[in-house]
């Protein structure tokens, strides 16, 4: 490294080494000073070398991270709730945008990577309280041009997909987003501007924090978003570049990750940067053709009571816009035949039911409910908490059938 100073008459001229990590002479002077040898000193362009060198700029990086931030959550609270089949039966969660900021009861979606809310609205779904049942304040409408912090998205800019149906490169950025539920969709103009957000940290109780985030203004809405499903907007938490996920961690306010739990009772709590504690069970994501584009895991098989059944193992999506698990048809049939053995209850045909294998019973208590295990890679499982669901009447059943989820921004992989 060498620099240059220069002055009205001089000029001088300051040259430093540098060694690099691994190198002999480091490993010379890390010898001298603690006097150990290094028998597992990595030979250079080897597998151990390069393992070696990420492990350290991951720390590093992490270093960096921590010294700020632990974890961020929306200012209003990390709190998720759910309204049952008043709100599409999802996950929300309560977010402030803009400048002066307004508040907004957003879907949590990890099936998309869009962050939208209803904005200056063509079609938008009803905002009074007195239109749903478990509100207790309206809901917001957001308008660019009433935050100091909004910006236009032009369609040059580099997240701008429908850029290049643009007339002009300089106009404001349209969006479009699918969903898989029949017929709905979102669509309006890109909007940046500032999600404000809380921190905790060691060091401070709580930090707030302005993020800036590209977010969709969403003029027209159609579908289920037109019937109760996320009437003030959703938050996609995907892996795409336009997620809140995504400008997080490349502003270096949190990790590139998040968490999300639920109670029994449907509320939880959602955290940005958090990657859970080092004793808890995980699995790798996989690509999907060839891409990261979903939380795609692979399952290696599964297992009623102590039977685990082969071959049934297949790749699934994990997305909190869905509200039950679904299986490809060979291994769900694999699954409920040897469920319906192990219940052994005769099948009863109950009128309106949207499941193939129900059972009647006067006592739900006698039913010997055998457990449900999704086997992962490295012997990592999962118990299907109560994976049999006990209804008492008509009214249920119909409220079943109108249980609705988003569905994914990327259909899951299909047999």
């Amino acid at each position: 490294m060498v620099v240059l100073l220069t002055g009205s008459s001089l000029a001088f001229t300051f040259s430093s080494k540098l060694i690099h990590r691994f190198s002999d002479e480091v490993k010379a002077f890390r010898v001298s000073r603690n006097g150990k040898v290094y028998d597992s000193w990595p030979k250079r362009k080897s597998m151990d070398y390069y393992q070696m060198l990420v492990s350290s700029d991951l720390q590093k990086q992490k270093m960096k991270l921590g010294a700020q931030y632990q974890f961020l959550f929306p200012s209003e609270g990390s709190k998720t709730v759910s309204f049952g089949n008043d709100f599409g039966w999802l996950h929300y969660t309560w977010i402030d945008i803009g400048t002066p900021n307004v508040s907004f009861l957003v879907a949590l979606d990890a099936g998309s990577d869009l962050l939208w809310v209803p904005c200056d609205c063509i079609q938008c779904a009803p905002l009074s309280a007195s239109h749903y049942n478990s509100l207790d304040r309206d809901l917001s409408e957001y308008s660019p041009s009433g935050s100091s912090t909004s910006k236009h998205v032009s369609c040059s800019h580099e997240l701008c997909e429908l850029g290049p149906n643009c007339k002009n490169p300089k106009q404001p950025c349209p969006y479009i987003a699918n969903y898989y539920s029949e017929n709905t969709s979102s669509s309006g103009l890109l909007v940046e501007d500032t999600l404000h957000l809380a921190s905790s940290s060691d060091h401070a109780s709580k930090n707030l924090v302005q993020a800036p985030v590209i977010i969709g203004c969403g003029r027209k809405q159609s579908g289920v978003y037109l019937d109760g499903v996320a009437p003030d907007g959703l938050m996609g938490l995907g892996l795409g570049d336009i997620s809140v996920l995504s400008f997080l961690a490349k502003a270096g306010l949190s990790q590139n990750s998040f968490s999300m739990c639920f109670d029994e009772d449907d509320s939880g709590r959602i955290f940005f940067g958090d990657q859970g504690v080092a004793t808890q069970q995980s699995t790798s994501i996989l690509p999907l053709d060839g891409k990261y584009i979903a939380y795609m895991v692979g399952v290696e098989g599964c297992c009623v009571g102590s039977s685990c059944l082969k071959p049934t193992s297949f790749q699934a999506q994990v997305d909190s816009g869905t509200s039950f698990t679904f299986l490809p048809e060979k291994v769900y049939e694999k699954v409920v035949t040897e469920f319906d053995r192990k219940v052994n209850i005769t099948k009863s045909s109950y009128e309106g039911s949207p499941w193939k294998y129900c059972y009647e019973t006067s006592s739900p208590e006698l039913l010997k409910i055998p457990t449900l295990t999704l086997m992962f890679p490295h012997n990592n499982s999962f118990v299907v908490h109560n994976p049999a669901f006990l209804f008492y009447g008509d009214d249920e059943v119909n409220a079943l059938k109108k249980i609705n989820g988003l569905g994914s921004a990327v259909p899951p992989s299909r047999e």
